[in-house]
C-alpha cells in the first residue's frame, strides 16, 4: 500500500514538473473596426502566448458602418485596412503576421486579390491558405481574411 502511494505521489511530482504550461490567453477588441460589437459573438482577436490569432475580417467600413464596395479589389483594401487596425491596437503590424488564410466567394477573384494582396506584403511573404466559393450570406461580403501573427518576446 505505501508503495503504490508512494509511486502515485512521485508520479505525480514528475507529472508536474514536465506539464507545459498553459500560455496566457486574452481577448482583444478594438472599437475602430466591427468585431463582436457588431457582428456576432466572437472575439476580433485572442492573444495565446507570443501569438495573436485575428477572427476573420471582411471589409465592412466602421466609419460608414457599411461594407464597401462589392468588388473584389475595394474590399481586399478595406480587409487589410481593418487587419492593420487590429494589428495596430496591439502594438503588430502585417510584418508579425506568419499565416493568412483567404476566403473568397468567386474563384475568378483570385488574380485581382492576389494584386492588391501582393501591396500588403512584399519582403515578408506568410504562409497562405485560399479556399473559393465561401458564401456567407450576403452578396455584399467577396472576401474574408483571417490571420496569426507572431509577437516575440521584448
Amino acid at each position: 500500500m505505501k508503495r503504490r502511494v508512494l509511486l502515485g505521489a512521485l508520479m505525480v511530482g514528475l507529472a508536474a514538473c514536465t506539464a507545459p504550461s498553459m500560455p496566457t490567453r486574452s481577448a482583444i477588441e478594438t472599437f475602430t473596426v466591427p468585431g463582436a460589437h457588431v457582428l456576432g459573438p466572437y472575439s476580433q482577436a485572442v492573444r495565446a502566448g507570443d501569438y495573436v490569432f485575428l477572427s476573420g475580417v471582411i471589409g465592412f467600413d466602421a466609419q460608414t458602418n457599411k461594407m464597401v464596395k462589392a468588388e473584389i479589389e475595394p474590399q481586399t483594401r478595406q480587409v487589410f485596412a481593418n487587419i492593420s487596425e487590429i494589428l495596430e491596437a496591439m502594438g503588430l503590424g502585417l510584418n508579425n503576421v506568419v499565416k493568412t488564410s483567404v476566403y473568397l466567394r468567386n474563384p475568378e477573384d483570385f488574380g485581382p486579390m492576389n494584386v492588391v494582396y501582393s501591396k500588403y506584403f512584399t519582403a515578408h511573404k506568410p504562409a497562405r491558405s485560399t479556399v473559393p466559393g465561401v458564401d456567407w450570406g450576403s452578396p455584399d461580403v467577396l472576401i474574408e481574411i483571417e490571420v496569426v501573427a507572431y509577437d516575440p518576446p521584448r
